[in-house]
């Protein structure tokens, strides 16, 4: 019997709590994206699975870059679909276990400002609103979480601004933490919110990412000392929650892995035994997502911190290994191995003289880990090869956690 394509490989995936889970992950047209698409009287002549997100008896999130042919929904779209409860309004199909809502992007019934702020002239009312004036707006999608949080691009004459989407609960805490950073930390500076719309506006912050200055051998990289002593300036905030830790998420993220890769059960147990319980009781502000692409730089200097919501109360390692986990599978894909090594090396030793090694590295693997989810949620070809492989790095780095007795990067799996 020959081996399962990635799609098949897909398809097959099922979960006896959300039933409908396999309709949505067919490698055919998924049945509720059929129907949404007929009741507009159109049919749908292409699809691409091209994102999913899966939480074994929870919820499902899938979405589908589609050709649709005739009525109003004819055209070039991508679709979503959740098996989350939906709000009033949205469309939805199925009964009980099998009630799927199902939208076309920008109509987000979770995010109901989305397509009203990707027109032009309400994105430039808005910030009009706000003190800001664009001429000649243009806007972008930029970031797109379905039912979550949104990122849009206003572009005119003038640098471009952002609007950050994200559900109401959420918006006021967001707002105050951009205005009591600024001057202590490099954070977007925020224009004001619009409640109505959920939204808070900001301006552009100067710099590329870390990531891109890594794989441009002329860019001009921060310091490693900027760079790994930042998590050591995060101010205590009011309001501040705890940050769960990778170590906290194992538990879940190993048991969609093991849904994922039956094959691998095994060696996610053994990974999960060695890296065990997060029993570190000391606290210090985290800014929860700490990774390469999170900072700016401009001339070698750190110019910017973005997507500081998840900032909060955490564990000494929690930042660092985020980012050591990060930059050990970059380094798998990069163009620039022996650059984002080296550099990745010395963030790694000025970490470990002031934090247990042991303790760095695990929280390294778990978030490696964690990142072994990424090619199945993108639907990246050869996801489940992909998937092992990360599995792999993150084993090396608790073998090296255990020994203590070499530096990670020599691996040289890539």
């Amino acid at each position: 019997m020959p081996p399962l394509t990635d799609r098949q490989w897909t398809s097959s995936l099922s979960d006896e709590d959300l039933p409908v889970l396999s309709a949505l992950l067919t490698d055919q047209v998924a049945g509720p994206l059929a129907a949404v698409v007929a009741d507009s009287g159109g049919t749908v002549t292409a699809v691409a699975l091209n994102k999913v997100t899966w939480w074994p008896g929870r919820s499902a999130t899938v979405s589908w870059d589609t050709v649709v042919e005739g009525g109003s929904l004819a055209g070039r779209s991508t679709f979503v679909a959740t098996t989350r409860s939906a709000p009033p309004g949205a469309v939805t199909v199925g009964e009980g276990t099998e009630t799927v809502a199902v939208w076309r992007v920008p109509h987000d019934p979770f995010l109901p400002a989305l397509a009203r702020v990707l027109q032009p002239d309400r994105a430039a009312s808005v910030l009009a609103e706000l003190g800001s004036e664009l001429t000649d707006p243009g806007t972008r999608l930029r970031a797109y979480r379905p039912g979550r949080r949104a990122v849009v691009e206003v572009a005119g004459q003038d640098a471009p601004l952002f609007l950050k989407l994200v559900r109401p609960r959420r918006l006021e805490a967001l707002h105050r933490r951009h205005l009591s950073l600024p001057g202590t930390l490099p954070v977007p500076e925020s224009l004001g919110i619009n409640r109505d719309l959920g939204l808070l506006a900001m301006r552009r912050m100067p710099g590329r990412t870390l990531r891109a200055l890594l794989e441009d051998p002329a860019g001009r990289l921060p310091h490693p000392e900027v760079v790994a002593g930042l998590p050591g300036t995060l101010p205590v905030t009011t309001g501040m929650t705890d940050v769960g830790s990778s170590i906290e998420a194992l538990p879940r993220v190993a048991g969609l892995l093991r849904r994922l890769l039956p094959r691998e059960t095994d060696r996610i147990h053994r990974l999960e035994e060695a890296i065990g319980t997060d029993d570190v009781t000391d606290r210090v502000p985290a800014h929860g997502d700490y990774h390469e692409a999170q900072l700016l730089a401009v001339d070698g200097r750190v110019s910017g911190i973005l997507d500081i919501d998840t900032l909060g109360s955490g564990r000494p390692a929690d930042d660092p290994g985020t980012m050591l986990g990060h930059l050990a599978v970059w380094h798998t894909m990069s163009g620039r191995p022996d650059r984002v090594a080296a550099y990745a090396t010395a963030l790694q030793r000025r970490w470990e003289a002031a934090l247990d090694p042991r303790d760095l590295r695990l929280r390294a693997a778990a978030r490696i880990i964690g990142l072994a989810v990424g090619p199945f949620r993108v639907q990246q070809p050869g996801w489940p090869v992909e998937t092992s492989r990360r599995l792999r790095l993150a084993e090396h780095w608790v073998r090296s956690a255990r020994s203590l007795a070499a530096l990670p990067w020599t691996t040289g799996d890539r």
